[in-house]
């Protein structure tokens, strides 16, 4: 694991639309590692998640609250 194969995963997605495509569509930390991990880049949900607000060579990772919400209103709908 290693904080420079995630360095090279942020700059490589830039350029790889499939791998961009690909955890773009995903909401958790451990499932945008494990597509990484099948495109050979090692490293950490923690490794991820530490780099938060963190920018690396123009790309921004923003940790984002995807947390259910429920509305249930007065009426309980």
């Amino acid at each position: 694991m290693s904080i420079e194969k995630l360095k090279q995963f942020l700059t490589d997605i830039q350029e790889n639309k499939i791998l961009l495509e690909k955890v773009s569509n995903v909401g958790t930390a451990a499932e945008i590692v494990s597509i990484a991990n099948e495109f050979g880049y090692e490293f950490s949900v923690n490794e991820l998640k530490s780099a938060s607000e963190k920018s690396f060579k123009g790309v921004k990772i923003k940790k984002q609250d995807t947390s259910p919400s429920y509305n249930f209103g007065e009426s309980g709908n």
